[in-house]
């Protein structure tokens, strides 16, 4: 009888890691699990071969669990606040890898988690080779995008590209051709409520991978909670980058864009 292969999932926040462990089910391996403290939702433990929460600064034993529990292939997935990095204990591993950082933004610090697994015989697969099937496809969504809308999307995605670039955030708000917001630390739905704020009704949202996006640990995401913060401020357009952005929650998120008028469209 063939062995089940394990694949190990470190877990933070939010749904993906949900989506993430159906998809190792649906391979017919073992979910071997790590909860990051103070971010994953409990319930993933129900649905989990193995499970373990562990503080994101406790390097060493999460590279002594899943050594332990057999684990060579393993994936990223869920957010992980600044304040978790940051705000819990670091074993002596972990220091050491911040130490060699010059910078240490959300970026730096994950990829120097990425390449510590992997240093330690893991090989960190991408997200998207486990959630391909909730990738936007390009083109409407929900709606029809009208040319004046089309060109506020067109402006929020050249000006999300560029925060990217500088390693800022991959969403910014516009509203007949003003820059409204630029997501900064506080993250897309802040960055929503900022911006519709400013502008008023009708506000267009756009979301986009950074240009080099690593797709091992940081893909990025709308979903339910990113359409709540545009009814918020009655912000009325979505646009996502195809093939790039994750679009997750779709039921929900139907449910919500057709009450509230809102359009989604994939560029």
């Amino acid at each position: 009888m063939v062995e089940e292969k394990s694949i190990g999932l470190v877990a933070g926040r939010d749904q993906l890691p949900f989506l993430v462990l159906a998809e190792i089910k649906k391979r017919k391996a073992k979910g071997i699990v790590i909860g990051l403290k103070g971010e994953v939702d409990p319930k993933l433990a129900e649905e989990a071969a193995v499970y373990r929460e562990i503080e994101v600064g406790q390097m060493q034993e999460m590279v002594d669990f899943f050594h332990q529990e057999n684990v060579i292939e393993m994936v990223m997935a869920g957010k992980v606040t600044k304040e978790t990095i940051f705000g819990g204990k670091f074993d002596l591993k972990f220091r050491q890898l911040l130490q060699g950082l010059p910078v240490k933004n959300d970026d730096a610090v994950l990829l120097a988690v990425v390449n510590e697994f992997e240093q330690n015989g893991f090989q960190v697969a991408k997200q998207t080779e486990y959630l391909q099937n909730f990738l936007a496809p390009s083109g409407p969504i929900c709606g029809e995008i009208t040319p004046e809308e089309m060109a506020d999307l067109r402006l929020g995605y050249r000006m999300a590209k560029a925060s990217g670039d500088l390693d800022f955030g991959q969403s910014i708000v516009v509203k007949q051709g003003v820059v409204l917001a630029v997501e900064a630390i506080e993250g897309t739905d802040e960055a929503i409520i900022r911006g519709g704020k400013l502008g008023g009704p009708g506000a267009v949202v756009v979301k986009v991978s950074k240009p080099k996006q690593d797709e091992r640990f940081d893909v990025p995401t709308v979903g339910k909670t990113t359409i709540e913060s545009m009814i918020k401020v009655n912000a009325k357009i979505l646009g996502v980058e195809a093939g790039k952005t994750l679009l997750i929650e779709r039921e929900e998120v139907e449910v919500l864009v057709k009450d509230y008028q809102i359009k989604i469209f994939a560029l």
